[in-house]
């Protein structure tokens, strides 16, 4: 912002002009526009060495000598109240002709901020001829002028001036004073920049958790905004949700400020998992993290059960069991338990293995990767039938393994199979019933007795009831097995089926069963006419 005074007419007649002051003009102080005296708050008035003072009515005042004087002007509005700078000529009341004289400029900031390059100009002089001027002056064609620099709130500066009139008479100057403040503006200039590591749990089992650990920071100046880490997990790695995707969104991250996350993750199987991590922000920032390794390792537990060959009633059966670790992580407080046939009584069991229920248990310790247990009961059973035995091994970060196997003890089942239909012939679009019967005919019970029924091309199945549940699949009728069919025990089932086209057909049924050594086959015959 610049302010100059220059209006010469005005400063003459505001009596800046020094033939005034030679003529006997005065005036010490400001007078407002009612001629009162005239007090404004402004900012403390820094004086000069020169015996300089604040008058009464609150601004800068030179002291003048005995035979000295003084006229003002407030610029730029002629009113302190509206005005930045105050400046004062002061000069000898009366000097010889031809002789060295000196007068003084004191300038002073009005304001309670600072005023920049403020320069005072003699803009015309009449019968006056500078000689010199502390601070020397800068002479062009237009005049004289004085660069003051800088003035603080409430600062005054003097220019001491030392000239000599060459003729009998008046002599003056007219003087202006100008600034030229400047609006100065800053920003911060800033480079916010990010750095992103990624740590992982370096080895564990499957069933153990995965800390992956993500810290951001800004290594720059200013704020990054809308921070986000992502981080796609390998396959074979699922966050809680079952997502591979880590998206964290973080915010805005300042100059210095760091900010640390967690996540847990889980692995569907064994194997080496690595991925690397990114963070980005807007303005097109990012960051890349280092890839990490992850090593997953699992007990794998294998299980095999070894039955004694058949026995004859009142011998005993021996039941083996081994359990192997095929895994790369070890099997920690590995347990087995194996079931006591139903019928049978516990003769002994290996390992230190303890009867709990109808259950034989074992504590097997640690099995390292590779590592076997071995471990037995003994058992016998007092009538003839089929004993089975299961067993169970688990331990910890494994899945159950398991297996099974059975002992038959002997007695001479007899199985009889039957299949008669209800009415023959049967006109078609009609319906008829099979009727298929099994019967143990023997001494000792017979074991998954399995049967099933293929149907003629002309006929379709309608519906099936009977000892276990009937299915059909297209043209074969199926029936759920028959677990255990005791010496003189039966089971039945009723076929209905439809008659669809004309021929003489057979209803092929098929029975199997643990104790046949060959399935057993048995046709009816039936008429189909139209």
């Amino acid at each position: 912002m610049k302010h100059t005074m220059s209006n010469l007419t005005k400063c003459l007649s505001a009596g800046v002009l020094l033939s005034a002051m030679l003529g006997g003009c005065t005036t010490e102080k400001l007078a407002d526009e009612n001629h009162h005296d005239t007090t404004v708050e402004t900012a403390p008035i820094k004086d000069p060495d020169t015996g300089s003072k604040k008058n009464s009515w609150g601004y800068y005042s030179p002291r003048l000598g005995a035979n000295e004087a003084a006229t003002s002007m407030a610029f730029p509005t002629g009113d302190p109240k509206t005005s930045a700078l105050l400046l004062h000529q002061v000069t000898p009341k009366q000097v010889r002709r031809g002789e060295d004289f000196d007068f003084s400029y004191h300038v002073t900031n009005l304001t309670n901020a600072n005023l920049q390059n403020v320069l005072v100009s003699m803009t015309s002089a009449s019968n006056i001829a500078v000689s010199s001027s502390e601070p020397a002056a800068s002479r062009s064609a237009g005049g004289m002028s004085w660069a003051m620099g800088d003035f603080g709130p409430g600062e005054t500066k003097l220019i001491n001036i030392k000239g000599h009139a060459d003729k009998v008479g008046t002599a003056g100057d007219c003087i202006s004073v100008s600034y030229n403040n400047y609006l100065c503006a800053t920003l911060q200039v800033v480079e916010p920049a990010l750095a992103l590591t990624k740590t992982a749990t370096a080895s564990a089992l499957k069933c153990d958790p995965i800390i992956l650990r993500y810290v951001v920071k800004n290594t720059g100046t200013g704020c990054a905004d809308n921070v986000v880490i992502k981080d796609t997990l390998p396959t074979g790695l699922t966050l809680a949700d079952g997502s591979r995707n880590v998206n964290i969104p973080v915010g805005q991250l300042c100059e210095g400020e760091s900010k640390a996350y967690e996540v847990k993750a889980e692995a569907n199987g064994r194997g080496t998992f690595e991925s690397p991590a990114v963070a980005t922000a807007d303005g097109g920032m990012s960051a890349n993290a280092s890839k990490t390794t992850t090593v997953i390792t699992e007990p794998v537990l294998a299980m095999t059960a070894k039955c004694s060959d058949a026995r004859y009633l009142g011998r005993n059966m021996t039941y083996n069991y081994t359990m192997t670790n095929t895994g790369n992580g070890a099997a920690a407080s590995s347990t087995a338990s194996a079931s006591i046939p139903a019928g049978t009584t516990l003769v002994s069991a290996s390992n230190g293995g303890q009867v709990s229920g109808s259950n034989v248990v074992w504590n097997l310790g640690d099995i390292a990767p590779g590592a076997t247990r071995e471990f037995s009961m003994v058992v016998r059973a007092a009538v003839a039938g089929d004993y089975v035995s299961t067993v169970n091994g688990n331990a910890s970060c494994a899945a159950t393994a398991s297996d099974r196997c059975s002992t038959p003890v002997e007695g001479i089942p007899a199985i009889l199979l039957e299949v008669v239909d209800i009415e023959d012939p049967i006109e078609v679009g009609s319906n008829t019933t099979y009727v298929i019967t099994v019967t143990n005919q023997g001494t000792a019970p017979d074991r998954n007795i399995r049967v099933v029924c293929d149907l003629p091309g002309q006929e379709s199945f309608v519906s099936g009831t009977g000892s276990t549940a009937v299915s059909a699949s297209g043209q074969k009728v199926s029936f759920a097995p028959v677990p255990v069919l005791a010496p003189g025990a039966q089971v039945s089932w009723r076929i209905i089926i439809k008659a669809n086209a004309a021929g003489d057909v057979r209803f092929a049924t098929e029975m199997t069963s643990d104790q046949l050594t060959s399935p057993v086959n048995e046709t009816e015959a039936t008429r189909l006419y139209e």
